[in-house]
């Protein structure tokens, strides 16, 4: 924001200490921090009075069973959703907890040393996970991190708190890393801020952060020495910068930089009101992107045209667990109604990468965005992809649903995933559940094989919607949440916009609609270039649908055309960044 950025330029921001990374989210916030760090790294190392050993070795005792207990529940509860060779991975942290040589030495830190438990647990398994860490072996440093996650499991058990991320009140979060899974079942209305060490602009905390519309800050190193629970941290999201502990003045300054963005906020929501129009008169499409019932009832009040699409691995998340049939069928109803007949677009469970259910995860893999992932998990697990389904087609009556494929890759995966969904309409049938008979199935573009043989994908199903976010990453080589090469994920590289015209005129040959649900419609900059390319349906997030209706409504259609036959002929990224006025190309 001009205000913001123009004021925290001109003065030198005062306070303990000023911190400085990557900007992946506007806004400015002051709030006390929240820090949501390594357990292992945030023990307390007591030394006990010998009175005090044979309770701490309870307590450790106590713990151990309690997770014992809970490994065999999770492994028999994995074994039943995903089988046997999924659940291995609990029978590798039972070893863990079994080895002697890892309970003498916390044993004798705790009878000898005078540790507390706790401590005598963190330091021992810390010590081990360094050990494996450096192994040449693969194998060994894979077990570095189930190591931790005992270590964790194990101490949150005798302190009696489960992994979680309690906000007591609004707050500024920061972490090392935040997943997906950190924050499916965050409450959303107490973040006001993320800071992280790892990340990019397009990490998960990054796009959550815009969807919230809240700032958002990555790549500053050792942030976990350099900030504590309830310290007050003014942010500027738009700077990458932060100041802990801040002055008075400082305080002051960005409480007034926070009130002017509110009032420039509230101004702009007046858009909301006019149609998603450009000046010529060309209508757009512009839905929301959505996690849950509460979202869709917000996105409705906001007067979105309609879902474009419903992340169900969040409504699974947030409840920790694989939801049965009925539960997804009231998750999805609940949607539904919320929109009243506009439509609502629900995208099948996206696990794997960064994203999975529950507190272990049970697909960890060397590299999980390229391996077992989404449709590909589905397809090998049809009771899953049968209920998902079951439940989808339920909610479609009455309503105006429609079924997005993830992560598709060829035309064969297409034809698999729809043999399903016949299979589940045909279970209803013979149960005489009422269902949309011609409900659409869409395939989501987001892999440069789908983009690819677009036209050919669009011929056997209704619909594509390009999701940009994994398009980009896979296009370039570029983990998007990776600080170190977040310069590099450039959604309007040449070859990701070559990728997206492909897809626009594969869909066009086949007379099918096509959307894009990904960052890219959500950033004002870009939304000329996408219209001018041929698209004309957008779903964003709802904080994003102001920003974007108005840069729709700012669009002259035969510029944006010029625009795109511009970019798409550009050799470099930089250029094309030029082109849109982006700030560094």
């Amino acid at each position: 924001m001009s205000v913001s950025s123009h004021d925290s330029e001109t003065r030198v921001p005062e306070g303990r200490a000023v911190l400085h990374g990557t900007p992946v989210s506007p806004g400015i916030a002051v709030a006390p921090a929240f820090v949501y760090g390594d357990i292992l790294d945030e023990i307390e190392v007591r030394t006990i009075d010998a009175s005090e050993v044979e309770g701490e070795l309870a307590r450790l005792h106590d713990a151990i069973a309690l997770v014992k207990k809970e490994l065999l529940r999770d492994t028999e509860q994995v074994t039943r959703e995903l089988g046997q060779d999924k659940a291995d991975i609990f029978l590798v942290h039972s070893m863990i907890l079994e080895d002697k040589s890892v309970l003498d030495a916390i044993l004798d830190a705790i009878r000898n040393d005078h540790v507390n438990a706790e401590a005598a647990v963190a330091q021992e398994m810390k010590r081990v996970a360094a050990v494996l860490s450096s192994a040449d072996d693969r194998y060994l440093r894979d077990r570095a991190y189930d190591v931790s996650d005992i270590g964790k499991r194990v101490i949150e058990r005798m302190l009696g708190v489960w992994a979680h991320c309690p906000l007591s009140q609004p707050m500024i979060l920061v972490s090392r890393e935040l997943r997906a899974s950190d924050t499916a079942s965050m409450e959303r209305g107490r973040i006001l801020g993320f800071v992280t060490e790892l990340g990019g602009t397009e990490s998960h905390a990054a796009i959550l952060a815009r969807s919230l519309g809240v700032p958002a800050m990555a790549g500053v190193e050792g942030i976990l020495d350099k900030v504590r629970t309830g310290e007050v941290v003014a942010m500027d999201g738009a700077l990458g910068v932060a100041v802990v502990a801040p002055s008075a003045d400082t305080r002051a300054r960005y409480e007034r930089m926070r009130e002017e963005e509110a009032r420039e906020r509230h101004e702009l929501a007046s858009v909301l009101e006019l149609p998603a129009v450009t000046r010529d008169g060309t209508e757009i499409a512009l839905m929301s992107n959505v996690a849950s019932g509460d979202e869709a009832r917000r996105a409705a009040e906001l007067g979105s045209d309609g879902i474009g699409l419903l992340r169900s691995e969040m409504v699974f998340m947030s409840a920790n667990l694989f939801l049965d049939e009925d539960a997804q069928f009231k998750a999805y109803r609940e949607a539904v109604e919320a929109m009243a007949g506009r439509p609502v677009t629900i995208r099948t469970l996206d696990v794997g990468g960064d994203k999975f259910v529950g507190t272990e995860n049970p697909l960890r893999e060397h590299n999980p965005n390229l391996g077992y992932r989404s449709t590909r998990v589905l397809l090998d697990r049809p009771d899953l992809l049968l209920a998902q389904f079951r439940a989808i087609l339920r909610a479609s009556s009455p309503g105006t649903v429609r079924i997005l494929l993830p992560m598709i890759s060829s035309v064969e995966e297409l034809r698999q995933a729809l043999g399903r969904l016949d299979e589940a309409k045909s279970e209803l049938r013979l149960k005489g559940i009422a269902f949309d008979e011609n409900i659409l199935v869409g395939v989501m573009i987001e892999i440069p094989s789908a983009a690819m043989v677009a036209d050919r994908l669009a011929k056997e199903c209704d619909f594509l919607s390009i999701g940009t976010n994994d398009l980009v990453q896979y296009t370039l080589a570029v983990d998007r949440g990776s600080s170190y090469v977040s310069r590099l994920y450039r959604p309007h590289d040449p070859s990701v916009l070559a990728l997206i015209a492909r897809a626009v005129e594969g869909a066009a040959s086949a007379g099918k609609p096509i959307s894009l649900c990904g960052e890219m419609a959500g950033t004002p900059a870009y939304v000329p270039l996408l219209i001018g390319l041929g698209l004309r349906e957008f779903s964003v997030s709802n904080g994003r649908l102001p920003g974007t209706k108005k840069a729709i409504r700012d669009v002259d259609l035969d510029t944006a055309i010029s625009l795109a036959k511009e970019a798409v002929a550009a050799i470099t990224a930089s250029a094309v960044g030029a082109l849109l006025g982006l700030d560094g190309g």
